[in-house]
């Protein structure tokens, strides 16, 4: 009977919240998502894949996180040095108010987003910053824990 009991509520919690479907991985999909943009409109990679094809560079940042407010600057001269690269910030573990006054301070020339669960649970990270590349087939080629600048970026971009 205990069993049984345990059995139906892990089933009903998996029905409730089943959990991302996908985990990004190095080598691996990288999971679908759609994220609203700061300034309106919306990201999603499926979309981005099919009709623009551009490598993605996806970098996770917060509000809150010093060495972002770093790094934001170097990915911003990478972005507009390499157009034939689509570069994203998501904001994650963060408000909506606080990533929102934060990306109007520094005011990048690219696309960012705000994160929900979903995304935050398929992309893990070790800590902020993080950047994941993913190719313009859909595969992540690597992740990258910590604060980049260009030369590293270029690096783990083209090789």
């Amino acid at each position: 009977m205990f069993v049984g009991v345990v059995v139906l509520a892990l089933a009903v919690a998996w029905i409730i919240d089943p959990g991302p479907t996908e985990t990004a991985r190095t080598g691996g999909p990288a999971p679908d998502f759609a994220v609203p943009l700061i300034g309106g409109g919306v990201f999603d990679l499926s979309e981005h894949l099919e009709s623009d094809g551009r490598p993605l560079v996806l970098n996770l940042w917060a509000s809150w996180c010093l060495p972002c407010l770093e790094e934001i600057p170097e990915i911003d001269v990478f972005a507009a040095e390499h157009p034939e690269i689509m570069v994203l910030g998501v904001a994650v573990e963060d408000t909506e108010k606080a990533a929102v006054e934060f990306a109007a301070e520094l005011s990048p020339g690219y696309a960012l987003g705000l994160a929900d669960p979903a995304f935050e649970a398929a992309y893990p990270r070790i800590g902020l910053p993080a950047t994941y590349i993913i190719d313009a087939d859909g595969r992540v080629e690597d992740v990258f824990n910590g604060i980049l600048d260009r030369q590293t970026l270029e690096r783990l971009v083209f090789g």
